[in-house]
Protein backbone atom coordinates (compact mmCIF):
# COMPACT_ATOMS: atom_id res chain seq x y z
CA UNK A 1 0.00 0.00 0.00
CA UNK A 2 1.33 3.44 -0.95
CA UNK A 3 1.84 6.15 1.64
CA UNK A 4 -0.44 9.18 1.60
CA UNK A 5 2.50 11.26 0.26
CA UNK A 6 2.29 9.21 -2.95
CA UNK A 7 -1.37 10.10 -3.47
CA UNK A 8 -2.66 12.80 -5.76
CA UNK A 9 -4.17 15.80 -3.94
CA UNK A 10 -7.21 17.19 -5.70
CA UNK A 11 -8.70 20.61 -4.95
CA UNK A 12 -12.42 20.35 -5.77
CA UNK A 13 -14.26 23.55 -6.72
CA UNK A 14 -18.06 23.29 -6.73
CA UNK A 15 -21.26 25.35 -6.23
CA UNK A 16 -19.68 28.12 -8.31
CA UNK A 17 -20.31 29.36 -11.82
CA UNK A 18 -18.08 29.70 -14.83
CA UNK A 19 -17.75 33.25 -16.14
CA UNK A 20 -16.99 33.56 -19.87
CA UNK A 21 -14.55 36.46 -20.09
CA UNK A 22 -11.05 35.22 -19.22
CA UNK A 23 -12.76 32.05 -17.95
CA UNK A 24 -13.14 32.22 -14.19
CA UNK A 25 -14.96 30.01 -11.70
CA UNK A 26 -16.88 32.50 -9.58
CA UNK A 27 -17.80 32.10 -5.89
CA UNK A 28 -17.04 28.39 -5.40
CA UNK A 29 -17.06 26.17 -2.36
CA UNK A 30 -13.73 24.36 -2.09
CA UNK A 31 -12.81 21.00 -0.61
CA UNK A 32 -9.91 18.60 -1.04
CA UNK A 33 -9.57 14.92 -1.83
CA UNK A 34 -6.40 13.50 -0.35
CA UNK A 35 -5.27 10.22 1.13
CA UNK A 36 -7.04 8.22 -1.59
CA UNK A 37 -5.13 6.32 -4.25
CA UNK A 38 -7.06 7.56 -7.28
CA UNK A 39 -5.17 5.10 -9.54
CA UNK A 40 -7.23 2.30 -7.96
CA UNK A 41 -10.49 4.00 -9.02
CA UNK A 42 -11.98 4.03 -12.48
CA UNK A 43 -13.74 7.07 -13.95
CA UNK A 44 -17.21 6.18 -12.64
CA UNK A 45 -15.89 5.50 -9.13
CA UNK A 46 -14.08 8.85 -9.17
CA UNK A 47 -17.28 10.68 -10.20
CA UNK A 48 -19.13 8.84 -7.42
CA UNK A 49 -16.45 9.98 -4.95
CA UNK A 50 -16.83 13.57 -6.23
CA UNK A 51 -20.62 13.33 -5.77
CA UNK A 52 -20.17 12.19 -2.16
CA UNK A 53 -17.64 14.91 -1.38
CA UNK A 54 -19.68 17.73 -2.96
CA UNK A 55 -23.11 16.28 -2.06
CA UNK A 56 -24.34 17.04 -5.58
CA UNK A 57 -24.62 15.40 -8.97
CA UNK A 58 -21.36 15.72 -10.90
CA UNK A 59 -22.12 15.52 -14.61
CA UNK A 60 -19.97 18.26 -16.15
CA UNK A 61 -16.52 17.95 -14.59
CA UNK A 62 -13.31 19.68 -15.69
CA UNK A 63 -9.71 19.63 -14.49
CA UNK A 64 -6.76 21.98 -14.69
CA UNK A 65 -3.16 22.02 -13.48
CA UNK A 66 -2.65 24.30 -10.47
CA UNK A 67 -0.03 26.44 -12.22
CA UNK A 68 -2.24 27.13 -15.27
CA UNK A 69 -5.15 29.53 -15.65
CA UNK A 70 -8.50 28.02 -16.56
CA UNK A 71 -8.41 29.66 -19.98
CA UNK A 72 -5.06 28.02 -20.77
CA UNK A 73 -5.31 24.62 -19.14
CA UNK A 74 -8.90 23.44 -18.74
CA UNK A 75 -9.69 19.88 -19.81
CA UNK A 76 -12.97 17.98 -19.78
CA UNK A 77 -13.37 14.92 -17.60
CA UNK A 78 -16.11 12.89 -19.31
CA UNK A 79 -14.77 9.34 -19.72
CA UNK A 80 -12.05 6.82 -18.82
CA UNK A 81 -9.63 8.32 -21.37
CA UNK A 82 -9.99 11.79 -19.83
CA UNK A 83 -9.58 10.27 -16.37
CA UNK A 84 -6.31 8.55 -17.37
CA UNK A 85 -5.05 11.86 -18.79
CA UNK A 86 -6.08 13.57 -15.54
CA UNK A 87 -4.12 11.03 -13.44
CA UNK A 88 -1.07 11.15 -15.70
CA UNK A 89 -0.94 14.96 -15.70
CA UNK A 90 -1.49 15.07 -11.94
CA UNK A 91 1.21 12.60 -10.99
CA UNK A 92 3.69 14.19 -13.44
CA UNK A 93 3.09 17.72 -12.13
CA UNK A 94 3.68 17.72 -8.38
CA UNK A 95 0.79 15.37 -7.47
CA UNK A 96 -1.70 18.22 -7.29
CA UNK A 97 -4.73 18.95 -9.51
CA UNK A 98 -7.80 21.16 -9.57
CA UNK A 99 -11.24 19.79 -10.43
CA UNK A 100 -14.23 21.99 -11.26
CA UNK A 101 -17.85 20.80 -11.09
CA UNK A 102 -20.24 22.72 -13.33
CA UNK A 103 -23.79 22.25 -12.07
CA UNK A 104 -25.15 24.78 -14.61
CA UNK A 105 -23.96 22.80 -17.67
CA UNK A 106 -22.32 25.86 -19.25
CA UNK A 107 -20.93 25.44 -22.76
CA UNK A 108 -17.47 26.67 -21.79
CA UNK A 109 -15.65 25.30 -24.85
CA UNK A 110 -18.15 27.15 -27.06
CA UNK A 111 -17.09 30.33 -25.26
CA UNK A 112 -13.53 29.80 -26.50
CA UNK A 113 -14.78 29.54 -30.09
CA UNK A 114 -16.85 32.72 -29.64
CA UNK A 115 -13.83 34.56 -28.21
CA UNK A 116 -11.67 33.44 -31.15
CA UNK A 117 -14.28 34.77 -33.59
CA UNK A 118 -14.41 38.14 -31.82
CA UNK A 119 -10.63 38.55 -31.88
CA UNK A 120 -10.40 37.91 -35.62
CA UNK A 121 -13.11 40.45 -36.46
CA UNK A 122 -11.77 43.26 -34.29
CA UNK A 123 -8.71 43.94 -36.45
CA UNK A 124 -10.75 45.69 -39.16
CA UNK A 125 -12.72 47.97 -36.82
CA UNK A 126 -11.93 51.64 -36.37
CA UNK A 127 -10.82 52.43 -32.85
CA UNK A 128 -12.43 55.87 -32.79
CA UNK A 129 -14.51 56.64 -29.76
CA UNK A 130 -18.21 56.89 -30.25
CA UNK A 131 -19.30 60.38 -29.21
CA UNK A 132 -22.50 59.06 -27.66
CA UNK A 133 -20.61 56.62 -25.42
CA UNK A 134 -18.54 59.34 -23.75
CA UNK A 135 -20.03 61.02 -20.70
CA UNK A 136 -19.92 64.77 -20.87
CA UNK A 137 -20.81 67.20 -18.11
CA UNK A 138 -21.04 70.05 -20.57
CA UNK A 139 -24.71 69.42 -21.24
CA UNK A 140 -27.17 71.68 -19.48
CA UNK A 141 -30.34 70.37 -17.96
CA UNK A 142 -33.49 72.46 -17.51
CA UNK A 143 -35.20 71.87 -14.21
CA UNK A 144 -38.84 72.50 -13.46
CA UNK A 145 -39.65 75.00 -10.77
CA UNK A 146 -40.56 73.59 -7.39
CA UNK A 147 -44.27 73.56 -6.69
CA UNK A 148 -45.42 74.12 -3.15
CA UNK A 149 -47.92 71.59 -1.92
CA UNK A 150 -50.61 72.32 0.58
CA UNK A 151 -50.00 69.73 3.31
CA UNK A 152 -53.25 70.63 5.09
CA UNK A 153 -55.43 69.79 2.10
CA UNK A 154 -57.32 66.81 3.55
CA UNK A 155 -60.07 65.25 1.56
CA UNK A 156 -63.10 64.89 3.79
CA UNK A 157 -65.76 64.45 1.13
CA UNK A 158 -64.32 61.31 -0.47
CA UNK A 159 -66.65 58.39 0.36
CA UNK A 160 -63.97 55.75 -0.07
CA UNK A 161 -61.55 57.49 2.26
CA UNK A 162 -64.34 58.06 4.79
CA UNK A 163 -64.99 54.29 4.82
CA UNK A 164 -61.31 53.55 5.36
CA UNK A 165 -60.88 56.26 7.94
CA UNK A 166 -64.13 56.72 9.84
CA UNK A 167 -65.07 60.20 10.85
CA UNK A 168 -62.27 60.97 13.22
CA UNK A 169 -62.02 64.70 13.46
CA UNK A 170 -58.68 66.12 12.58
CA UNK A 171 -57.22 67.67 15.66
CA UNK A 172 -53.82 69.08 14.95
CA UNK A 173 -53.58 70.40 18.49
CA UNK A 174 -54.17 67.01 20.12
CA UNK A 175 -50.47 66.73 20.99
CA UNK A 176 -50.85 69.78 23.19
CA UNK A 177 -53.12 67.81 25.55
CA UNK A 178 -50.47 65.21 26.35
CA UNK A 179 -48.42 65.61 29.52
CA UNK A 180 -44.86 66.81 29.04
CA UNK A 181 -42.11 65.02 30.94
CA UNK A 182 -38.76 66.66 31.47
CA UNK A 183 -35.76 64.90 30.03
CA UNK A 184 -33.40 66.20 32.68
CA UNK A 185 -34.34 67.13 36.24
CA UNK A 186 -31.88 69.54 37.86
CA UNK A 187 -33.04 68.44 41.33
CA UNK A 188 -31.86 64.87 40.85
CA UNK A 189 -28.79 63.90 42.83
Amino acid sequence: MASSDDHLKVDVYYNGAFVPKSLLYFDPDITMISGVDLRELDFEAFIELLSKVTRMSCVDVYFCLPDKSLGEGIHSLYNDGDYKEFLEMGYNNGKRMKVYVDQYNEPIFDWFEADDGEEEGTEDLDCEEDEDSVFSDAESVDHEEDVELDANNHTTTDQFLNILCPSAPLNEDKHDDLPQYPIHNDKQA
